[in-house]
């Protein structure tokens, strides 16, 4: 703003000085003043045009961050659809056991009004609580203010899911929706720290490719290169016939 005011204080001024200059050569100033004050005015002209140019880029990088946050937000949002997509065509798979992790019982499978798939971790290095009606309510409500794009108050409400449930079936899917919020939110940081807890807390869960692919995509925007490559390689060779393969396989392809 304060850029903005002094050019068009400097556009509103130059032409008085220009007419102030012309009347005082016609009354016998003399050519040294003359050519001075002419030169004052060059200098107030250049400097308009200067301010002029940082105006412009000032209006470029806002508009940049804009086009930055609207992306994030139909990033979210299309993973969100596809999330319902599936739900709508995929039944939820059983939890397998395994001897060294006691299988969740199949009468406590999450069930979160039909809106996500895979809730329920396959194998996870704890031991997780069953899924009581009042941890599906409490993520089912978190859940429900992300798809009508309420994101800080759906972040609040993961945040304190996470707390009160912090070994529960869902756990893993509050922390990977954690970070996808923090994204949106433009705390990058914090969305790998979020990512990072679904891929070693819940190792094995059906959020872990999905978290990995998007550990890589994060480190991408934080100029960790290398990171990036080695999170997204990681995902096409663990779960190769997942979407978060695909994905990063396509994002793989652009990084130089």
């Amino acid at each position: 703003m304060r850029v903005r005011s002094f050019a068009m204080a400097l556009c509103f001024t130059a032409p008085f000085a220009l007419a102030d200059t012309l009347s005082v050569s016609a009354g016998g100033l003399s050519p040294n003043a003359a050519a001075d004050l002419l030169f004052q005015l060059e200098t107030l002209q250049q400097e308009v045009q200067h301010l002029r140019g940082k105006l412009e880029e000032q209006e470029y990088e806002l508009n940049k961050m804009k086009q930055q946050q609207r992306d994030r937000y139909i990033d979210l949002d299309k993973r969100i659809s596809l999330v319902m997509a599936n739900a709508s065509k995929n039944p939820q798979p059983a939890v397998q056991s395994t001897p060294a992790v006691a299988a969740t019982p199949a009468t406590s499978q999450p069930t979160v009004n039909a809106t996500e798939t895979n809730l329920t971790p396959l194998i996870a290095p704890i031991k997780l609580e069953p899924t009581s009606a009042e941890a599906k309510a409490a993520y089912s409500s978190a859940y429900g203010l992300i798809r009508q794009k309420q994101y800080e108050a759906a972040h609040a409400a993961f945040i304190q899911f996470v707390a009160d449930y912090p070994n529960n079936a869902l756990t893993g899917n509050g922390y990977y929706w954690l970070g996808e919020l923090k994204l949106v939110l433009g705390d990058q940081q914090g969305s790998l720290n979020d990512f990072k807890t679904v891929v070693q807390k819940f190792s094995g869960h059906s959020k872990e490719a999905d978290a990995i692919y998007k550990l890589g995509i994060v480190n991408d925007q934080l100029g960790s290169t290398a990171d990036a490559k080695q999170y997204l390689q990681d995902v096409i060779r663990r779960f190769p016939n997942t979407n978060s393969a695909k994905l990063a396989t396509k994002y793989l392809a652009g990084l130089k």
